[in-house]
């Protein structure tokens, strides 16, 4: 747990040096706002030069740890879209509502919309997951930028076709399309359900499922002691490692207060809470990117890989 003086053992002595103006304020804030759990006692402060690199090293493994899953989770979401909308059960739909000519013609629209954006996030969803901070974010700004447009492009469709039905079929269609409706004997429909429940195994397991809330999570639950302990941060570091923390936390307390947290029934409602989810997750991916950027480019290569194993 933090306190007011950093520990520092060096030869066989032990000699006490007191902390910076900027890490005795911290001190204060991360335990008058209940986050000194968080923090280390002890780091190593060794005073000798590091070099910098603004290049992520080769040699640093892949992402391990609670930050780097999200990141995973944020930028492998938008091909899953994509992979999704090309699967949604347009033929299931037809056989539930039973469309009249008006219908039909409006879902035969979103039928087309629908496959043109899912061909759009196929193609400009990132493919790859960067290891450099920066390309990091720039991955996830472009995955959800991406989706946010397919989203933009077949929303509109999507309500259009949704008008068209009248309260027994938009009642048909909650039943048949989520979980728990009743059975259907015939063939034709348990093929259909079959194929519905396929698809919510799939949303179950979506990339983006509660994301708000697993973002808001691993944005107040950095890894600090291990971080301090193992990357064995420099004063100047560690000052740039608190401030990363700092706006973490405060875009953590504002995306768990953005995001939606109603559940939306229809399938028009879901769509548009799922785009202000992202839109809120992007904006906290935004907020902290500098100081992110910033404490990586303090780090010396071995630090980088170090933490990159941790993060």
């Amino acid at each position: 747990m933090s306190k007011a003086t950093l520990t520092a053992l060096v030869v066989i002595g032990a000699a006490v040096c007191l902390p910076s103006n900027a890490d005795a304020w911290r001190w204060r804030y991360y335990n008058h706002n209940g986050y000194g759990d968080n923090y280390s006692t002890r780091s190593n402060m060794e005073d000798r030069r590091r070099g910098r690199d603004a290049e992520w090293p080769e040699s640093a493994p892949r992402r391990s740890g609670a930050f780097g899953a999200i990141v995973d989770r944020l930028i492998r979401g938008c091909g899953q879209q994509g992979a999704e909308m090309q699967n949604w059960p347009f033929d299931f739909i037809m056989q539930i509502v039973s469309p009249d000519d008006k219908q039909r013609s409006a879902l035969d629209e979103l039928r087309g919309t629908v496959k043109q954006a899912a061909e759009s996030l196929i193609s400009n969803c990132p493919q790859d997951i960067p290891a450099a901070p920066t390309a990091r974010f720039d991955a996830i700004e472009q995955a959800i930028d991406t989706a946010v447009e397919g989203f933009s492009i077949v929303q509109p469709m999507l309500q259009t076709f949704y008008a068209t039905l009248d309260d027994e079929q938009k009642a048909r269609l909650l039943r048949d399309m989520t979980a728990g409706g009743p059975q259907d004997k015939t063939d034709r429909r348990n093929r259909g359900r079959a194929h519905a429940n396929a698809n919510r195994k799939k949303t179950d397991t979506n990339q983006w499922a509660s994301i708000c809330e697993h973002f808001t999570t691993v944005l107040r639950g950095w890894p600090v002691r291990d971080v301090e302990r193992n990357v064995r941060l420099s004063e100047t570091q560690r000052v740039a490692f608190y401030e990363l923390v700092t706006a973490s936390l405060k875009a953590a307390d504002t995306l768990a207060n953005s995001c939606p947290s109603d559940t939306a029934l229809t399938p028009v409602r879901r769509m548009d809470a799922m785009r202000k989810r992202l839109a809120a997750v992007r904006e906290a991916a935004v907020s902290i990117r500098p100081t992110l950027v910033r404490f990586h480019e303090a780090l010396d290569n071995g630090q980088k890989i170090r933490f990159a194993a941790m993060n």
